[in-house]
Protein backbone atom coordinates (compact mmCIF):
# COMPACT_ATOMS: atom_id res chain seq x y z
CA UNK A 1 0.00 0.00 0.00
CA UNK A 2 1.13 3.32 -1.09
CA UNK A 3 1.27 5.61 1.77
CA UNK A 4 1.40 9.14 1.08
CA UNK A 5 2.62 12.12 3.51
CA UNK A 6 1.12 15.54 3.41
CA UNK A 7 3.61 18.49 4.73
CA UNK A 8 1.89 21.32 6.54
CA UNK A 9 3.78 24.54 6.42
CA UNK A 10 4.19 25.51 9.50
CA UNK A 11 3.23 29.40 10.36
CA UNK A 12 4.67 30.80 13.72
CA UNK A 13 3.60 33.48 14.90
CA UNK A 14 5.83 35.59 17.55
CA UNK A 15 5.74 38.89 18.74
CA UNK A 16 8.74 39.30 20.08
CA UNK A 17 9.10 42.55 21.86
CA UNK A 18 5.63 45.03 22.72
CA UNK A 19 6.55 48.07 25.21
CA UNK A 20 4.26 49.75 26.94
CA UNK A 21 5.72 52.24 29.15
CA UNK A 22 3.40 54.78 30.63
CA UNK A 23 4.92 57.74 32.83
CA UNK A 24 8.29 56.53 31.76
CA UNK A 25 11.19 58.96 31.25
CA UNK A 26 14.97 58.67 31.33
CA UNK A 27 15.63 59.00 35.27
CA UNK A 28 16.59 56.98 37.73
CA UNK A 29 15.36 53.45 38.66
CA UNK A 30 11.51 53.98 38.15
CA UNK A 31 11.98 54.37 34.65
CA UNK A 32 13.68 50.88 34.01
CA UNK A 33 11.16 48.18 32.19
CA UNK A 34 11.27 45.13 34.04
CA UNK A 35 12.48 42.15 32.45
CA UNK A 36 11.05 39.38 30.96
CA UNK A 37 9.77 36.28 32.69
CA UNK A 38 8.40 33.23 32.02
CA UNK A 39 4.32 33.21 32.53
CA UNK A 40 4.52 30.78 35.32
CA UNK A 41 6.10 33.59 37.72
CA UNK A 42 2.61 35.03 37.30
CA UNK A 43 0.30 32.50 38.90
CA UNK A 44 -2.56 35.08 39.65
CA UNK A 45 -2.12 36.73 36.17
CA UNK A 46 -3.49 35.40 32.76
CA UNK A 47 -3.39 36.73 29.10
CA UNK A 48 -5.44 37.01 27.20
CA UNK A 49 -5.40 36.88 23.07
CA UNK A 50 -8.24 38.38 22.73
CA UNK A 51 -10.80 41.05 24.93
CA UNK A 52 -13.72 38.24 24.18
CA UNK A 53 -11.85 35.82 26.24
CA UNK A 54 -13.47 35.02 29.67
CA UNK A 55 -11.98 36.48 33.15
CA UNK A 56 -11.19 35.27 36.09
CA UNK A 57 -12.54 35.92 39.45
CA UNK A 58 -9.42 35.42 40.94
CA UNK A 59 -6.81 36.91 38.61
CA UNK A 60 -5.23 39.70 36.62
CA UNK A 61 -5.92 40.12 33.15
CA UNK A 62 -3.46 41.28 30.38
CA UNK A 63 -4.23 41.95 26.88
CA UNK A 64 -1.86 43.51 24.37
CA UNK A 65 -3.07 43.74 21.24
CA UNK A 66 -2.52 40.22 19.72
CA UNK A 67 -5.26 40.76 17.15
CA UNK A 68 -3.69 43.15 15.20
CA UNK A 69 -1.11 40.68 14.13
CA UNK A 70 -4.11 38.92 12.52
CA UNK A 71 -4.10 42.26 9.98
CA UNK A 72 -0.52 41.63 9.44
CA UNK A 73 -1.30 38.41 8.55
CA UNK A 74 -3.66 39.68 5.57
CA UNK A 75 -1.45 42.11 4.54
CA UNK A 76 1.41 39.31 3.87
CA UNK A 77 -0.60 36.41 2.82
CA UNK A 78 -3.89 37.88 1.51
CA UNK A 79 -7.19 38.76 3.07
CA UNK A 80 -8.39 35.30 1.61
CA UNK A 81 -6.81 33.78 4.71
CA UNK A 82 -9.31 32.45 7.31
CA UNK A 83 -9.28 30.82 10.49
CA UNK A 84 -10.54 26.68 10.67
CA UNK A 85 -14.33 26.71 11.93
CA UNK A 86 -12.07 23.70 14.29
CA UNK A 87 -10.13 26.57 16.15
CA UNK A 88 -12.59 28.85 17.61
CA UNK A 89 -9.46 31.14 19.52
CA UNK A 90 -8.28 31.36 16.48
CA UNK A 91 -11.33 32.88 14.82
CA UNK A 92 -12.02 34.93 18.02
CA UNK A 93 -8.75 36.81 17.02
CA UNK A 94 -9.50 37.33 13.38
CA UNK A 95 -12.77 38.63 14.14
CA UNK A 96 -11.53 40.64 16.83
CA UNK A 97 -12.41 44.55 16.93
CA UNK A 98 -9.12 45.81 16.57
CA UNK A 99 -8.30 48.74 14.22
CA UNK A 100 -4.91 49.25 13.17
CA UNK A 101 -5.74 53.15 13.28
CA UNK A 102 -5.43 52.57 17.28
CA UNK A 103 -1.40 52.73 17.09
CA UNK A 104 0.62 54.99 15.35
CA UNK A 105 2.52 53.46 12.31
CA UNK A 106 6.05 53.93 13.68
CA UNK A 107 4.20 52.32 16.68
CA UNK A 108 3.52 48.95 14.93
CA UNK A 109 5.35 46.91 12.36
CA UNK A 110 5.80 43.18 11.87
CA UNK A 111 7.85 41.32 9.48
CA UNK A 112 7.04 37.88 7.67
CA UNK A 113 10.08 35.25 7.52
CA UNK A 114 9.58 32.41 4.73
CA UNK A 115 11.91 29.72 4.82
CA UNK A 116 11.17 26.53 2.65
CA UNK A 117 7.62 25.08 4.32
CA UNK A 118 8.52 27.47 7.53
CA UNK A 119 6.66 31.35 7.89
CA UNK A 120 7.35 33.13 10.65
CA UNK A 121 6.03 36.12 11.57
CA UNK A 122 7.78 39.10 13.85
CA UNK A 123 6.14 41.97 15.24
CA UNK A 124 6.59 45.17 17.54
CA UNK A 125 4.41 47.43 19.47
CA UNK A 126 6.30 50.63 21.00
CA UNK A 127 3.94 53.10 22.95
CA UNK A 128 5.78 55.54 25.45
CA UNK A 129 3.55 57.88 27.16
CA UNK A 130 5.13 60.12 29.47
CA UNK A 131 3.81 62.81 32.14
CA UNK A 132 4.99 66.25 32.77
CA UNK A 133 5.08 67.16 34.79
CA UNK A 134 5.84 63.80 37.22
CA UNK A 135 2.82 62.70 39.15
CA UNK A 136 3.23 62.69 42.63
CA UNK A 137 4.74 59.88 44.63
CA UNK A 138 2.80 59.04 47.76
CA UNK A 139 5.24 58.62 50.49
CA UNK A 140 2.68 56.87 52.84
CA UNK A 141 1.65 54.80 49.69
CA UNK A 142 -1.91 53.37 49.68
CA UNK A 143 -3.78 49.67 50.23
CA UNK A 144 -4.94 47.19 47.84
CA UNK A 145 -7.46 44.68 48.64
CA UNK A 146 -6.09 45.84 52.59
CA UNK A 147 -2.33 45.18 51.52
CA UNK A 148 0.37 48.10 51.09
CA UNK A 149 1.41 49.30 48.09
CA UNK A 150 3.11 51.68 46.52
CA UNK A 151 1.16 54.41 45.02
CA UNK A 152 1.52 57.91 42.91
CA UNK A 153 -1.55 60.37 42.33
CA UNK A 154 -2.23 64.05 43.27
CA UNK A 155 -3.23 65.39 46.78
CA UNK A 156 -3.51 69.23 48.10
CA UNK A 157 0.47 69.18 48.17
CA UNK A 158 0.66 68.83 44.31
CA UNK A 159 -3.04 70.06 43.30
CA UNK A 160 -1.97 73.50 41.90
CA UNK A 161 0.36 72.07 39.16
CA UNK A 162 -1.17 68.51 38.88
CA UNK A 163 -5.22 68.79 38.33
CA UNK A 164 -4.65 69.70 34.69
CA UNK A 165 -3.66 67.14 34.28
CA UNK A 166 -6.14 64.59 34.89
CA UNK A 167 -9.46 64.21 33.57
CA UNK A 168 -12.73 63.39 35.37
CA UNK A 169 -15.05 61.18 32.97
CA UNK A 170 -17.49 59.72 35.06
CA UNK A 171 -18.06 60.04 39.19
CA UNK A 172 -20.92 58.57 40.65
CA UNK A 173 -19.04 58.24 44.07
CA UNK A 174 -15.21 56.89 45.78
CA UNK A 175 -15.90 53.24 44.75
CA UNK A 176 -17.26 53.89 41.14
CA UNK A 177 -15.59 56.96 38.49
CA UNK A 178 -13.35 56.70 35.80
CA UNK A 179 -10.60 59.29 35.61
CA UNK A 180 -7.59 59.83 32.25
CA UNK A 181 -4.45 60.72 32.90
CA UNK A 182 -3.01 62.74 30.47
CA UNK A 183 0.18 62.89 29.04
CA UNK A 184 2.70 65.18 26.74
CA UNK A 185 1.28 63.57 23.75
CA UNK A 186 -2.46 64.75 24.05
CA UNK A 187 -3.37 62.32 21.04
CA UNK A 188 -2.71 59.49 23.74
CA UNK A 189 -4.99 58.46 27.03
CA UNK A 190 -4.63 56.41 29.99
CA UNK A 191 -8.20 55.56 31.53
CA UNK A 192 -8.63 54.31 35.10
CA UNK A 193 -11.98 52.92 35.76
CA UNK A 194 -12.88 51.90 39.43
CA UNK A 195 -16.02 50.16 39.60
CA UNK A 196 -18.51 48.16 41.48
CA UNK A 197 -20.03 46.38 38.21
CA UNK A 198 -19.14 43.10 37.29
CA UNK A 199 -17.82 42.30 33.97
CA UNK A 200 -17.44 38.49 32.22
CA UNK A 201 -14.84 39.88 29.39
CA UNK A 202 -12.90 42.47 28.65
CA UNK A 203 -14.86 43.62 26.11
CA UNK A 204 -18.31 43.98 27.78
CA UNK A 205 -16.18 46.19 30.37
CA UNK A 206 -14.87 48.38 27.37
CA UNK A 207 -18.80 48.31 26.70
CA UNK A 208 -19.33 49.81 29.75
CA UNK A 209 -17.14 52.19 29.91
CA UNK A 210 -17.64 53.97 26.87
CA UNK A 211 -21.61 54.13 28.12
CA UNK A 212 -20.02 55.46 31.62
CA UNK A 213 -18.37 58.36 29.89
CA UNK A 214 -21.52 58.76 27.88
CA UNK A 215 -23.26 59.41 30.82
CA UNK A 216 -20.47 61.45 32.54
CA UNK A 217 -21.21 63.91 29.47
CA UNK A 218 -24.47 64.06 30.20
CA UNK A 219 -23.96 64.70 33.95
CA UNK A 220 -21.82 67.90 33.02
CA UNK A 221 -24.71 69.84 31.82
CA UNK A 222 -26.78 69.56 34.83
CA UNK A 223 -25.31 72.14 37.51
CA UNK A 224 -25.58 70.84 40.66
CA UNK A 225 -23.79 67.81 39.33
CA UNK A 226 -20.73 69.71 38.26
CA UNK A 227 -18.80 69.45 41.37
CA UNK A 228 -18.31 66.00 40.25
CA UNK A 229 -15.85 67.00 37.10
CA UNK A 230 -13.76 69.82 38.51
CA UNK A 231 -11.35 69.25 41.20
CA UNK A 232 -10.72 70.98 44.39
CA UNK A 233 -7.64 71.05 46.63
CA UNK A 234 -9.38 69.14 49.17
CA UNK A 235 -9.77 65.71 46.54
CA UNK A 236 -6.95 62.97 46.24
CA UNK A 237 -6.59 60.44 44.08
CA UNK A 238 -3.93 57.50 44.60
CA UNK A 239 -3.21 55.04 41.97
CA UNK A 240 -0.89 52.07 42.62
CA UNK A 241 2.61 51.44 40.95
CA UNK A 242 2.28 48.86 38.46
CA UNK A 243 5.01 46.99 36.94
CA UNK A 244 5.30 43.28 35.10
CA UNK A 245 7.81 41.68 32.27
CA UNK A 246 6.30 38.37 30.56
CA UNK A 247 7.28 36.55 27.39
CA UNK A 248 5.51 33.59 26.87
CA UNK A 249 3.22 31.68 24.59
CA UNK A 250 -0.84 31.62 23.97
CA UNK A 251 -1.67 27.75 24.60
CA UNK A 252 -5.45 28.52 23.76
CA UNK A 253 -4.20 29.11 19.71
CA UNK A 254 -1.23 26.54 19.52
CA UNK A 255 -2.50 23.95 16.80
CA UNK A 256 -4.68 26.50 15.32
CA UNK A 257 -5.92 25.83 11.59
CA UNK A 258 -5.65 28.73 9.02
CA UNK A 259 -6.96 28.48 5.42
CA UNK A 260 -4.84 30.00 2.50
CA UNK A 261 -7.05 29.57 -0.10
CA UNK A 262 -6.12 25.80 -1.03
CA UNK A 263 -3.17 25.86 1.29
CA UNK A 264 -3.50 24.73 5.24
CA UNK A 265 -1.23 26.26 7.43
CA UNK A 266 -0.61 24.79 11.50
CA UNK A 267 -0.71 27.44 13.83
CA UNK A 268 2.61 25.89 15.45
CA UNK A 269 2.86 28.80 18.44
CA UNK A 270 2.27 32.17 19.24
CA UNK A 271 4.10 33.86 21.38
CA UNK A 272 4.57 37.93 22.59
CA UNK A 273 6.60 39.67 24.99
CA UNK A 274 5.36 42.39 27.06
CA UNK A 275 6.89 44.70 29.67
CA UNK A 276 4.71 47.30 31.16
CA UNK A 277 5.39 50.43 33.78
CA UNK A 278 2.60 52.27 35.39
CA UNK A 279 4.25 55.60 37.89
CA UNK A 280 4.64 58.50 38.71
CA UNK A 281 8.09 58.66 36.84
CA UNK A 282 10.21 61.13 38.35
CA UNK A 283 10.49 63.66 41.17
CA UNK A 284 8.83 62.63 44.70
CA UNK A 285 7.37 65.46 46.82
CA UNK A 286 8.10 66.33 49.83
CA UNK A 287 6.01 64.83 52.98
CA UNK A 288 6.25 67.53 55.39
CA UNK A 289 5.29 69.62 52.52
CA UNK A 290 2.34 72.04 53.69
CA UNK A 291 0.06 74.60 51.67
CA UNK A 292 -2.63 76.66 53.16
CA UNK A 293 -6.18 75.87 50.86
CA UNK A 294 -8.13 79.29 50.14
CA UNK A 295 -12.26 77.84 50.15
CA UNK A 296 -12.77 81.10 47.90
CA UNK A 297 -13.38 80.02 44.39
CA UNK A 298 -14.49 76.50 45.19
CA UNK A 299 -18.07 75.42 43.66
CA UNK A 300 -21.06 77.13 45.43
CA UNK A 301 -23.00 73.44 45.02
CA UNK A 302 -23.31 71.03 47.85
CA UNK A 303 -20.00 69.05 47.46
CA UNK A 304 -18.09 65.81 48.82
CA UNK A 305 -14.18 65.72 48.56
CA UNK A 306 -13.36 62.92 46.31
CA UNK A 307 -11.03 60.45 47.38
CA UNK A 308 -10.52 58.61 44.25
CA UNK A 309 -8.11 55.94 45.93
CA UNK A 310 -7.47 52.66 43.85
CA UNK A 311 -7.61 50.18 46.88
CA UNK A 312 -10.11 47.26 44.98
CA UNK A 313 -9.93 45.83 41.89
CA UNK A 314 -9.91 48.39 38.33
CA UNK A 315 -9.18 48.56 35.33
CA UNK A 316 -6.43 50.33 33.04
CA UNK A 317 -7.33 51.06 29.61
CA UNK A 318 -4.10 52.92 27.03
CA UNK A 319 -5.55 54.17 23.56
CA UNK A 320 -5.75 57.13 21.31
CA UNK A 321 -8.19 59.70 22.38
CA UNK A 322 -10.67 58.84 20.29
CA UNK A 323 -13.72 57.62 20.99
CA UNK A 324 -13.70 55.32 17.96
CA UNK A 325 -10.77 53.60 18.27
CA UNK A 326 -9.83 50.23 20.30
CA UNK A 327 -7.51 50.24 22.99
CA UNK A 328 -4.28 48.86 22.53
CA UNK A 329 -3.19 47.50 26.25
CA UNK A 330 -6.19 46.75 28.93
CA UNK A 331 -5.64 45.57 32.53
CA UNK A 332 -7.46 44.22 34.60
CA UNK A 333 -5.86 44.22 38.21
CA UNK A 334 -7.53 41.96 40.45
CA UNK A 335 -4.47 41.08 42.99
CA UNK A 336 -1.32 42.48 43.59
CA UNK A 337 0.94 40.28 41.92
CA UNK A 338 1.58 43.50 39.16
CA UNK A 339 1.82 46.06 42.39
CA UNK A 340 4.63 47.23 44.01
CA UNK A 341 4.44 45.96 48.03
CA UNK A 342 5.54 48.51 50.08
Amino acid sequence: MMLQYILRPILFLYLCFLIISCGVATKGQLQQLPATLPPASYPKTIWLPTMEQPLACDKNAVYASLPLLWSSLQEQLGNTIRADEQSPTLQQLAYAAVDKNGVDVEQFQATVHRQENTISITATLDATILFEPYFEHMASGTTFSGIPVEAFGMSENSFDHLHKQIEIHRYRDDNHFIIGLLPTDRQQQVLIYKTDKKYTTLAAMYTGLQDEIQHGRADMTVPDRLWRYSWTPYDRVAIPRIVLGVQGAYPQLSGSILQNGEEQLTLASVHQSVAFLLNETGTKLAAEMNKEVDRNGLPRAAFTPKTMMLDKPFYIIVKKKDDNLSPYLVLWINNTELLEIK
